[in-house]
């Protein structure tokens, strides 16, 4: 292993544990190549955590933007970058869809809100839906009507669950991913969930949430099913996505007294058994 990727390890094992467990069950043959596709998101992804105002986040994305346009030419070294690079020449990933997921990112810098359901699925679909989109081509997948089905899907199941499991962060620093259309026809109040109330609008936006995130995710699987078993290890994440579904709908719970997480174990064995 390069001292390259031995960096894409290292911050998904800080920041994105779950697919960091992902990575070390993906075959040999591209593992590496995984890593920093997610690291690469995971360190983007974390830009709004890292910055006390908009334009510095602006600034680093540009920065992203730039190293992949010009495949490195001109900027320092990085080796979360050189890692990615290597991987978009080794398989040859399409530039565009990294721009596309760096300029939606932008959204993650400010705190507008969240319009409808059809603007989540577009954030999502600009986003963890061409993530899925470079790991489906990274594991073997061919471009074609149904791997974008899959991602599509893929990628608004994973958000829905991430925006749930965030909530609390999102909400103590003025943000909101719930869409304002299920907010306002479940009764949920946006200004008592961002002083981190929890009220029956919540409970009721909550539940629609997991049944959206719940639907996109059958459509995922059965359209990983149909691309075939050697695509599998792209999507793998998604196995993840039911057990936290089901530390939010145990009854009694609160997102903002109780945590959403698995244990390291549990989320193995459900990686392990969706291989």
């Amino acid at each position: 292993m390069s001292d390259a990727h031995a960096h894409t390890y290292e911050t998904l094992r800080l920041y994105d544990r779950d697919r960091y467990l992902t990575c070390l069950l993906q075959p040999k043959d591209y593992r590496d190549d995984m890593s920093a596709l997610y690291a690469f998101n995971a360190e983007i992804a974390r830009v709004r955590d890292l910055i006390s105002e908009p334009m510095p986040g602006e600034i680093r994305l540009q920065w992203w933007r730039d190293a992949i346009s010009t495949m490195g030419e001109g900027a320092r070294a990085n080796p979360l970058a050189d890692a990615l690079l290597e991987t978009i020449t080794k398989h040859d990933l399409p530039r565009d869809a990294f721009d596309k997921i760096l300029l939606a990112r932008a959204f993650d810098l400010y705190d507008d809100p969240m319009p409808s359901r059809n603007d989540l699925e577009g954030y999502a679909g600009e986003t963890t839906s061409l993530l899925f989109q470079l790991s489906g081509l990274i594991a073997g997948a061919e471009q074609s009507s149904l791997l974008a089905e899959c991602c599509g899907h893929a990628g608004v199941a994973y958000v829905i669950m991430q925006i749930l499991r965030d909530l609390p962060r999102h909400a103590s620093r003025g943000q909101l991913y719930l869409p304002a259309d299920i907010l306002q026809q479940c009764g949920a109040e946006p200004a008592r969930i961002l002083d981190g109330e929890m009220h029956e609008g919540l409970g009721n936006a909550l539940d629609e949430m997991i049944r959206l995130c719940r639907d996109h995710k059958a459509k995922a699987d059965a359209a990983c099913d149909a691309l075939g078993a050697h695509v599998r290890p792209g999507f793998l994440s998604l196995c993840l996505i039911e057990p936290y579904l089901k530390v939010i709908e145990k009854q009694g719970f609160n997102p903002f007294k109780d945590r959403v997480q698995i244990s390291q174990i549990r989320a193995q064995w459900a990686l392990w058994r969706g291989r």
